[in-house]
């Protein structure tokens, strides 16, 4: 059986978390600032998986400033010769566990149109494609026109809880 320990990030993880980013495709990588603002300012909703020590996965997350009962799932992202031994669903139960016991009653992401992987994992996790914004279909996704700007479209899913 596969060990795993789910831990939440400390600030020096972001070096880590930022290199580990760059074999999680097709997830966007981000500017090294943000893995850092991360781990540094929403380190209690962000969490790393741990096999014998070193990294399978992580979870970046938060709890929205404007509103306390929303959160984000930013990115989630698990070891590729890790996948489909459920650490994305241990990640996902521990951030949905952290902020539900903050309050949290909503939690929104966005994908990439045509990244079915990602829609089959949070559709599996009960989220749905929101209904926000006007609509465009790509590959037979619902997505949200120009949600990141121009000609950026993403889908845009939530759960209740």
């Amino acid at each position: 059986m596969l060990e795993i320990k789910i831990r939440n990030v400390k600030e020096e993880d972001f070096i880590d978390i930022m290199h580990f980013a760059t074999n999680c495709a097709p997830i966007p990588l981000e500017r090294d600032s943000i893995y850092h603002d991360l781990t540094r300012y929403f380190a209690t909703t962000c969490f790393i998986a741990e096999k014998e020590g070193k990294m399978a996965g992580f979870i970046l997350g938060w709890i929205s400033q404007v509103n306390n009962t929303i959160a984000y799932i930013h990115n989630i992202c698990v070891d590729p010769d890790l996948r489909r031994k459920k650490i994305g669903i241990d990640l996902y139960n521990r951030f949905i566990e952290d902020v539900r016991d903050k309050g949290v009653k909503k939690i929104f992401l966005i994908i990439n149109p045509g990244n079915k992987a990602s829609l089959n994992f949070f559709q599996g996790q009960d989220f749905k494609i929101s209904k926000e914004g006007e609509e465009i279909v790509i590959k037979g996704d619902r997505a949200v026109k120009d949600y990141n700007g121009p000609g950026q479209h993403m889908i845009v899913m939530y759960k209740e809880m």
